[in-house]
């Protein structure tokens, strides 16, 4: 191999080890775990692989669900919460508390604003009003 074949592909080398570097750091989660949690049920959302966890501990015949919503503008001078993954449901304590942890992962938009809601259902019905978390980022 001549000398500038060589100095190329170490040139190569070296921009293609430093673009995989700067893009394993781009994806790294910027928030904090957030919770809410009830008697009922407890969502846990993990930045870090962007996890949620949802518990339902009341062997009550209703189960938990949680939903991640996201801080967007919602028209030209507001912002608002608005559902951005939704269906994370836990029934595992039905009749065994505390059995279990319904584990849900999404894709989220590193640095995006979101928070944890959680609410009661029984046979897709909502029971009550949507609880939520302070907010992190994603």
């Amino acid at each position: 191999m001549t000398r500038s074949k060589a100095v190329t592909a170490g040139t190569a080398l070296l921009a293609s080890g430093a673009l995989v570097v700067g893009m394993a750091g781009s994806a790294s989660a910027s928030g904090l775990n957030v919770s809410v949690s009830r008697s009922w049920g407890t969502a846990t959302f993990y930045p870090d692989g962007d996890w949620l966890y949802v518990t339902d501990t009341s062997a009550d015949g209703y189960s938990v669900q949680a939903k991640i919503e996201r801080w967007q503008k919602i028209n030209i001078d507001a912002w608002g919460w608005r559902d951005h993954r939704t269906g994370c449901y836990d029934t595992t304590s039905i009749g065994q508390p505390g059995t279990g942890i319904t584990t849900c992962n999404y894709d989220l938009t590193e640095n995006d604003t979101v928070r944890v809601c959680i609410v009661r259902s029984k046979d897709g019905v909502r029971n009550g009003d949507w609880l939520c978390s302070g907010s992190t980022k994603a």
